[in-house]
């Protein structure tokens, strides 16, 4: 306000006079405007309009008017302004060129082009903008210094200007400090209300309010704003919010994004209208005229489901329930009873029946979870904390709340208008309840929306057929097996060793990395994040199958572990597709009772064999590296001129020999970047200190080389799952075993006649190709 320097009204538009409250005083606004104000109570009868004449905003412009608590103490003048809605506010804006980035643009063109808005160029001259408020980014004229950098040349730059309004407007309210006037030093968002209680107490303005954009009902009426009696819940109490945050701080919200809006929402939230005149909900007890709106009045329901069944069996209640409670037994001291555990009237008639409900009632509460929309948040849910904060012990308050996203279809929104829509009931007919199920949990379990593809639907149909089909051949070879257990099985391409053949460690990988798996996908359904459960349950545990199949080709799959494998796949599949899980269970596999009643598996390890699992991951990279190191051969010996290709074409299809050289200690900077990890990390907090680690490996000059901060990451991985030990940089399982191990899968299935294993540490003195290849080798 106290910026002010001129007044702006619309090119183009037509204005009333409109008669106010006050009989001295005529409204000139916007027909919108003045139909808002009717109701609320800034006209002479409510509701009504009383309409005295109209004027268009040629005729106001060159007006003179007095502009409270402005610097220029004497008038400012009325101008023409572009982008003045009669849709938005009264249709009249003040403005405050120092801090508005429009008004500054609008004020820069009347300056330069007044012929052309047909002004007199004194309406503009003498008026400069005054400094209101400083702020840390933009300093005490912020308008000025984002117009420049985002170069807004006019007020047609609206897509820059919309930039430039927002970076303004919440530096200023955010940061901003007060520099002119009584309210000098203070902070914008304090001063802000003292300005307008002191307009309206000096009675030179008046509250005004309208919906933020266009609201239509369903009669098809435009909606406005009406000044009404309401009732308000303070939500920002302090003690109230305090007793809230407890609560918050001691919630699982599965996710800490949910965790981190919740935070926001109770700092920001305070009184919250919860009356209305009418709609569904509970009448206000002291003013039975009028009903709680539903997101207040739906905040404790969850106590009610604890008893509802033997309160009545119909959903309207018109049926009593098997205690032969009516409505009139539970009047508010009653329900204070059962649910608070207040003393009860004496004398009741149903007092053994209500104290029934009170012990059932005891005995679901606290409420495990509540699971909700996200949109939720900043209303229904933090009331929900709130009133139950008010109402119960701590020891009944709710342990969790689980929130989800919307959904997506095929990453767009749903629309009816569009035809980007699929009901459940389609879904379920076009790709079956279990493949809709697999898709729904692949689609994501993060604050993002979710997306349900189409294309993956079809693809878990082919999913679970094919993984159904090799099921029922394994377990007729397993069958088979147990006829012959000391003899290797051949069926349906299924190869089995003896059951009588103790674990290989190609096995006890194998097993490691189920165990691995089985404990990660717990987790996740544990934490109700069903993406993370079906990769590593579904998808990671396909693929260890595969993995598990090739290598073990020659020698066979142990029995075993293939029992162990499709029990644990069809456990960790049934909370998702259950049908599917159902039939392999009962008619693939035999069992006699039901899916549903089969225990998570109790014999899983309490951690991770991590010393089996790095060793399957470094088969995985060996087999990897072989691969890349075949294509680069192939490819370079087809160039001409390279040195493969003057020792001959390489031919992939002819008898190839493999050694693989095992060096016994680290190259020199592995060494040295270990050293900078150990300083750097502090074993109390088990944590490193990135800016120093990051500052060391520059001072000692480690940074140039390329291959120093993966091989850091690396390292630092190990260290926080393992510990201090893994500084030592020795690996935590026999390299020479675990090659000796890979050998026949690399004869037999990679096509090598010969492999030949070097430990460097015993090799002695190398000679030619194999002298040259030691002195890259690391362990």
């Amino acid at each position: 306000m106290y910026g002010q320097m001129n007044c702006f009204v619309g090119t183009k538009l037509e204005y009333g006079f409109f008669m106010s409250n006050n009989a001295d005083e005529v409204y000139v606004v916007s027909e919108r405007a003045a139909h808002n104000m009717a109701f609320q109570k800034l006209s002479p009868e409510n509701g009504k309009v009383i309409k005295l004449g109209t004027i268009s905003s040629q005729a106001i412009v060159g007006s003179k008017v007095n502009a409270p608590l402005s610097e220029y103490k004497d008038s400012i003048y009325v101008l023409p302004m572009d982008n003045v809605l009669a849709t938005k506010g009264t249709g009249v804006v003040t403005s405050v060129p120092s801090d508005s980035p429009n008004d500054y643009a609008a004020l820069c063109d009347l300056k330069k082009k007044p012929d052309y808005y047909d002004i007199d160029p004194k309406w503009v001259e003498a008026f400069n903008p005054i400094a209101v408020l400083s702020t840390e980014a933009y300093g005490e004229m912020s308008t000025p210094t984002l117009c420049e950098k985002l170069k807004i040349n006019s007020q047609k730059d609206h897509v820059q200007l919309a930039e430039a309004k927002e970076a303004a407007y919440k530096e200023g309210f955010y940061n901003g400090v007060m520099s002119i006037s009584d309210f000098k030093g203070l902070p914008v968002q304090v001063a802000k209300q003292m300005v307008h209680a002191q307009l309206i107490e000096h009675n030179e303005a008046v509250a005004y309010a309208e919906p933020e954009g266009l609201v239509m009902s369903h009669s098809g009426d435009e909606c406005m704003i009406a000044l009404c009696s309401q009732w308000y819940i303070d939500y920002g109490e302090e003690a109230w919010k305090a007793l809230t945050k407890k609560c918050l701080a001691q919630m699982n919200m599965h996710s800490d994004d949910t965790h981190a809006q919740f935070e926001a929402k109770l700092d920001w939230l305070h009184q919250w209208a919860c009356t209305c005149s009418f709609g569904l909900g509970s009448k206000v007890p002291w003013d039975e005229s009028l009903v709680i709106e539903s997101l207040s009045d739906s905040t404790i329901y969850m106590s009610y489901y604890t008893i509802a069944h033997l309160l009545h069996h119909s959903l309207d209640g018109s049926e009593i329930g098997p205690l032969g409670i009516t409505t009139d037994d539970m009047d508010y001291l009653t329900w204070d009873y059962v649910l608070l555990g207040k003393d009860l009237p004496s004398g009741h008639s149903k007092a053994a029946e209500l104290a029934e409900l009170h012990r059932l009632y005891l005995y679901w509460y606290p409420l495990d979870i509540c699971s909700l929309g996200k949109d939720l948040v900043q209303n229904h849910l933090t009331f929900f904390m709130y009133v139950h904060t008010a109402m119960f012990p701590e020891c009944e308050w709710p342990r969790s709340v689980h929130v989800n996203s919307h959904l997506l279809l095929n990453s767009e929104k749903m629309s009816k208008s569009t035809g980007n829509l699929l009901s459940l009931h389609e879904a379920y007919e076009r790709y079956s309840a279990d493949a809709t199920h697999l898709a729904l949990a692949n689609a994501g379990d993060s604050m993002m929306d979710a997306n349900f593809e189409k294309e993956i639907a079809n693809a878990e149909i082919l999913h679970l057929y094919g993984l159904m089909e090799w099921v029922t051949s394994t377990l007729e070879a397993l069958v088979a097996s147990e006829k012959s257990p000391s003899e290797e099985t051949h069926i349906n391409s299924v190869v089995l060793c003896p059951t009588s053949v103790p674990f290989t460690m190609l096995d006890r990988m194998f097993s490691a990395k189920m165990d691995m798996y089985m404990l990660a996908a717990g987790a996740a359904y544990e934490a109700m994040m069903y993406h993370d459960a079906l990769k590593s349950g579904f998808y990671e545990f396909l693929a260890l199958r595969d993995w598990y199949r090739e290598v073990s080709a020659t020698m066979g799959m142990h029995p075993m572990l293939l029992h162990k494998w499709i029990n644990c796949q069809v456990i960790q599949l049934c909370p998702i597709v259950p049908h599917w899980s159902e039939h392999v269970w009962r008619t693939l596999m035999g069992n006699t009772t039901l899916i549903m009643n089969a225990h998570w598996p109790t014999d899983l390890p309490a951690d991770v064999d991590h010393a089996l699992v790095a060793a399957g991951d470094y088969m995985n990279k060996l087999t990897k590296s072989l691969y890349d190191a075949k294509a680069s051969l192939l490819k370079c010996s087809k160039k001409k001129g390279s040195k493969e290709a003057q020792l001959g074409k390489f031919n992939p299809n002819e008898p190839k020999t493999l050694d693989i050289l095992v060096a016994c200690k680290f190259p020199q900077w592995q060494e040295d970047v270990v050293s900078v990890l150990k300083e750097c990390f502090d074993v109390a907090t088990s944590a490193f200190n990135d800016k120093a680690l990051q500052e060391t490996l520059s001072q000692r000059g480690l940074l140039k080389n390329k291959k120093v901060m993966p091989f850091a990451q690396v390292t630092k991985k190990h260290v926080m799952l393992l510990g201090s030990t893994a500084f030592d940089c020795a690996l935590i399982f026999e390299e020479i075993d675990a090659l000796n191990a890979f050998v026949p899968y690399l004869m037999n299935n990679r096509g090598y006649s010969k492999v030949t294993i070097v430990d460097l540490g015993k090799a002695g003195k190398l000679t030619g190709t194999l002298a040259a290849a030691a002195e890259s080798a690391v362990p």
